[in-house]
């Protein structure tokens, strides 16, 4: 699957499909607005770095994982990554071990990562 041409459309010049879909676009904006108002915040007492964007999927955030948690474990940075692991059929907090976990139980991109993580 490809996402439709009109979502790249340039800057200030969204054509009739992206306009027809605007309404709906604010609908789900205040609705995950709400949603994330709700959450109550956690203080976890180590830095944590966020890697993610709108698309779903295809850009990227998988490699910069990786290349980010093998940068701080070069300098000697206790590194965990959390991930939600779409697709896997475990659930609940697992902790990803490439030997040990398929695919199939925790999600292809976790596994993944768990090579590059520390164990």
């Amino acid at each position: 699957m490809q996402a439709p041409a009109f979502w790249y459309a340039p800057p200030g010049r969204p054509g009739l499909m992206a306009r027809a879909l605007t309404p709906l676009g604010r609908l789900y904006a205040r609705a995950t607005a709400k949603r994330l108002a709700q959450g109550e915040g956690a203080r976890v007492g180590v830095p944590v770095i966020c890697i993610g964007n709108i698309n779903a999927g295809g850009t990227g955030k998988t490699p910069t994982a990786i290349a980010l948690t093998m940068r701080l474990i070069a300098r000697g940075v206790a590194v965990h990554v959390v991930s939600r692991g779409h697709g896997g059929r475990l659930t609940g907090p697992v902790r990803v071990e490439e030997r040990r976990h398929s695919a199939a139980d925790v999600g292809d991109e976790p596994l993944l990562i768990a090579a590059f993580a520390p164990r």
